[in-house]
């Protein structure tokens, strides 16, 4: 009776493990702690990417790039992005999460084959948040004129901690989007304020 317990344990263990890690589990990171105090930020990042900080002109936005390092013949590579703006540089009015997550759909929609793909509400780090799934053909390359549209998928997560909008996002093409869709995930919830 005992020897059962243990394997029903170590069976649920195992399904556990891997509904919250996936096949992402093997998966390494490190620490990411920006330098931009405007970015205020610590999170995990993927082991091996790169990342940039950098700010838009007139300090408009901070923004912190992570992206995949490697392949070179590789054309579209998969990028996080955590941008960072002041709610007095918003230009949507009135300044809410809603009227910038309306603001970026819009914006979405005038891409090739642009679809939502899902919309809904999520929290992180203790702050509401609108998570939207979007579908879209772009440019496979820029300032090329053998650039060819391809099918990419992006993620984005948009929330407001104090004054500052952060807006949060993963695109990919979308034969590898499930490839880094969980350590996104798993980006997001390592999020701390500094």
């Amino acid at each position: 009776m005992r020897v059962k317990k243990f394997y029903v344990y170590i069976i649920i263990g195992a399904i556990s493990m891997f509904n919250l890690f996936g096949c992402s589990s093997n998966m390494k990171y490190e620490k990411y702690s920006s330098k931009d105090p405007e970015i205020n930020i610590a999170m995990d990042y993927i082991s091996g990417w790169l990342y940039s900080e950098h700010r838009g002109s007139y300090n408009s936005y901070a923004q912190v790039l992570f992206y995949e390092k490697g392949d070179e013949k590789k054309v579209f590579k998969a990028g996080i992005s955590v941008n960072v703006k002041d709610e007095s540089k918003v230009e949507t009015k009135p300044v809410t999460i809603q009227t910038m997550a309306d603001d970026l759909k819009s914006k979405r929609m005038k891409f090739k084959d642009s679809m939502l793909v899902s919309s809904g509400n999520s929290n992180i780090s203790g702050e509401n948040a609108i998570v939207m799934n979007f579908s879209y053909k772009t440019l496979d390359k820029f300032y090329d004129v053998t650039a060819k549209l391809i099918p990419v998928r992006e993620k984005v997560v948009i929330f407001k901690k104090g004054s500052k909008f952060y807006t949060i996002r993963y695109e990919n093409t979308a034969e590898d989007f499930k490839r880094f869709e969980k350590a996104f995930s798993r980006m997001l919830s390592s999020i701390k304020f500094k």
